[in-house]
């Protein structure tokens, strides 16, 4: 685990620590989150005021298909700070709601109590699935997202 000077050096002068999810990690997990956890998630970045959401509703919706589901997979752990619960950074694995079979992908700030509720991939062809479908994506060229 990696963390920041901050972190690291134990300050909290308003300043996130942050430390790294490792592959053998206990919270190194795939999550999947359909529309409505998406739309909690984003209200829930809007109230602690985190910077990687979507900057509307109107906007995710218009954005992500309604019929996939979202892979979420912790990159980072963001401390909590004040009345800033704590959360990770993920990416985001999705399918765009505005071209036919186009993937994307982006970071998401995600709440660790949502992201400990959401569905956990652990079956091995689950697992699987997601590995051919990331790797597929990247093979045909996904796009990084900015959540407009």
């Amino acid at each position: 685990m990696t963390l920041n000077s901050n972190a690291a050096h134990g300050e909290h002068s308003g300043f996130r620590g942050r430390s790294d999810v490792e592959w053998a990690d206990p919270d190194f997990t795939v999550r999947v989150a359909g529309v409505d956890d998406l739309l909690r998630i984003q209200r829930e970045n809007v109230e602690h005021e985190r910077t990687r959401r979507w900057s509307s509703e109107n906007a995710l919706l218009r954005q992500v298909s309604s019929v996939a589901g979202v892979f979420l997979c912790p990159m980072l752990r963001n401390e909590a700070v004040g009345p800033e619960p704590e959360s990770y950074r993920c990416w985001a694995w999705f399918v765009l709601g505005t071209d036919e079979g186009t993937q994307g992908v982006t970071l998401l700030d995600v709440g660790k109590d949502i992201f400990d509720a959401l569905p956990e991939l652990y079956s091995p062809t689950e697992l699987r699935r997601v590995i051919k479908v990331t790797m597929a994506r990247v093979m045909l060229g996904s796009r990084f997202e900015n959540m407009w």
